[in-house]
């Protein structure tokens, strides 16, 4: 259901920047079509077509594309200040934690537009022995480069 509402969201998402693009530019006079005629010609022609094929394809295969779980080896317990650091840096939130995971949001509300409010990123006690996290691509990687980078720090302390 997760995927289904994410993929709803960028379709969303998508159309309304078309259609604010499309109606920008008959506005300023930059298209020679008004919006209606532009946005009627888009599903008459091949090339709007495929436009239209390209996106619903796009909308089908972001939110398994967008969305990564990845392990690190940071110590759920003993790190607990670094993953907390490297969240707040990165501009998340704690909103929720207990034994087992810590879960962490976006603290700008422009920021959790801009992701479309599915920003929740979850940090758990993985069964290895260290933690794995699960949310945004970016988020994800921007929060592990800088927890390693943490951890790398506290170790040659």
């Amino acid at each position: 259901m997760k995927y289904l509402v994410r993929s709803v969201k960028f379709l969303v998402a998508l159309l309304v920047l078309y259609v604010a693009t499309v109606w920008l530019m008959s506005t300023i006079g930059a298209s020679m079509l008004s919006a209606r005629d532009t946005i009627f010609v888009m599903f008459q022609t091949t090339r709007g077509q495929l436009l239209v094929a390209a996106i619903i394809i796009w909308v089908a295969i972001y939110p398994k594309v967008g969305y990564i779980k990845r392990e690190s080896s940071a110590d759920f317990d003993g790190d607990k200040e670094q993953i907390l650091t490297a969240f707040v840096v990165t501009g998340y939130e704690l909103m929720e934690q207990n034994e087992k995971e810590m879960r962490f949001r976006a603290s700008n509300f422009f920021r959790r537009l801009r992701l479309l409010f599915e920003d929740e990123v979850v940090v758990r006690r993985s069964e290895s022995g260290g933690v794995e996290i699960e949310g945004v691509r970016r988020t994800v990687a921007y929060a592990m480069m800088r927890l390693n980078s943490y951890l790398a720090h506290k170790r040659n302390e």
